[in-house]
């Protein structure tokens, strides 16, 4: 079992519920779930990193996919206590996240190789995040079905990556 990937799937499908179970659907709740997800996303791959016995600290899937994650994170606590219009701050960080996990998935693609597992999984992450970027940047759907769209797409990845995460290695 790859515990990384099984972490990082619990706290996409942690604010899949969260987006799911809240019955109002508007710009807060968007930078509250980009916020939590930022922090959960931290610590299941530091948390797993670090309680990893190999103690690899140039992994690959370490790095660089934390970046976006915490700097988006940082911005949308800075949104929610200002003025400022949160359907557009969630919009435009929801935009950073995904051209975030694109690059660094397709980085991590050409870095170990398309023709692995690891690869693999890498191509679909970034093609569900490509699809996430479109949506927010391409379509002016509104307020409730864009954080709708937000909370499918981090129950799409946490299904993803949880079956990655169980997928024994060849």
């Amino acid at each position: 079992m790859n515990w990384m990937l099984a972490t990082r799937a619990a706290s996409h499908a942690t604010v899949a519920a969260v987006i799911t179970f809240n019955q109002v659907h508007n710009g807060e709740l968007g930078l509250t779930s980009l916020a939590l997800f930022g922090v959960l996303y931290l610590l299941a791959s530091l948390g797993t990193h670090f309680l990893d016995r190999r103690k690899k600290l140039s992994s690959p899937s370490l790095g660089m996919p934390l970046i976006a994650p915490i700097l988006v994170s940082t911005l949308a606590v800075i949104a929610s206590t200002t003025n400022l219009n949160q359907l557009l701050a969630f919009r435009w960080l929801t935009v950073l996240l995904m051209l975030g996990f694109v690059i660094t998935e397709l980085m991590l693609v050409k870095k170990i190789g398309r023709k692995t597992l690891q690869g693999r999984e890498a191509v679909i992450t970034a093609v569900a995040s490509a699809i996430m970027l479109g949506i927010a940047i391409g379509i002016d759907v509104g307020e409730v079905p864009l954080v709708g769209f937000f909370g499918a797409y981090n129950a799409i990845l946490a299904v993803h990556l949880g079956i990655s995460a169980a997928t024994p290695k060849k």
